[in-house]
């Protein structure tokens, strides 16, 4: 086999695969199982993300002890402050971080779980948009195949399969790029960062795919270099991601085939 036969080979292994990969389907769980109930769910998450934030600010004084009274002698009465301080900041924190967690626990053991309209909504808002109802509603009719209101564990995997399988640039995307920014998302900082999408790119896309694909979030306009500043060689909000998508969605199909027909007969009506 020559050199090009293997290049080829590596660009094109996102149409040599599986329409999900097994990796895809564990990431979709994860994040449908995220979106179930998520306006139900979404004060607690808050909170126990800033419990975490505030027990984080606390470094365990413990680790530090036998070094700082060792060596450090004259630290020795703030290390008892600072081991005091934590300990009452574990404790008192720590209650309630448990309660949060069985509630969250309690949610997601319900027999029947899907994704409502106020769940898309909420989620949508703790990325910084404001949606308006509209908005939201037809999000849902994407993916909603039944009609029932609310979106179920095939219905999700339909609307994802569907999207990666898209070349057109015509099957609806808005509700699928949250899911796929939620997948990107995997510490739910509400920002995807170029070491959170790599590996999953590349497996879908391929090498010259994943790097067009990070040129264009990570980058500046039009693809420009990227710029690798901020935490994990550089990251983008929900807003920046959804408008480099809807962007490259719409480019797509300019460049389909029903797209340059569209053109043309614009085209023809103008003259």
């Amino acid at each position: 086999m020559t050199t090009n036969q293997n290049n080829d080979n590596n660009n094109n292994t996102a149409d040599n695969q599986d329409p999900i990969t097994p990796n895809e389907l564990k990431e979709l769980k994860r994040v449908f199982n995220q979106l179930c109930y998520f306006a139900e769910k979404a004060e607690a998450l808050k909170r126990l993300k800033e419990i975490r934030k505030t027990l984080a600010f606390y470094p365990n004084p413990s680790k530090l002890q036998d070094k700082e009274l060792l060596y450090l002698p004259h630290r020795r009465q703030s290390v008892i402050e600072e081991m005091e301080e934590y300990e009452r900041v574990s404790l008192e924190l720590g209650g309630e971080k448990a309660e949060l967690e069985k509630v969250l626990r309690k949610i997601e053991k319900r027999p029947v779980q899907h994704i409502r309209l106020e769940d898309t909504t909420s989620a949508l808002k703790s990325l910084g948009m404001k949606p308006s109802k509209k908005e939201v509603l037809n999000m849902m009719w994407e993916v909603d195949e039944n009609l029932d209101g609310v979106i179920d564990w095939e219905e999700f995997c339909t609307n994802f399969e569907r999207n990666i399988q898209d070349r057109s640039g015509l099957e609806p995307a808005n509700f699928y790029h949250l899911v796929q920014f939620m997948i990107y998302d995997k510490d739910n900082n509400g920002m995807v960062s170029i070491d959170e999408t790599m590996y999953l790119l590349y497996a879908r896309l391929g090498r010259d795919g994943m790097e067009s694909t990070i040129s264009k979030l990570f980058g500046g306009e039009d693809g420009a270099p990227v710029k690798e500043v901020g935490n994990q060689g550089g990251e983008v909000d929900f807003q920046r991601y959804w408008e480099v998508l809807s962007k490259e969605q719409l480019r797509r199909f300019h460049e389909s085939d029903l797209g340059k027909i569209v053109a043309g007969k614009k085209g023809m009506k103008s003259k």
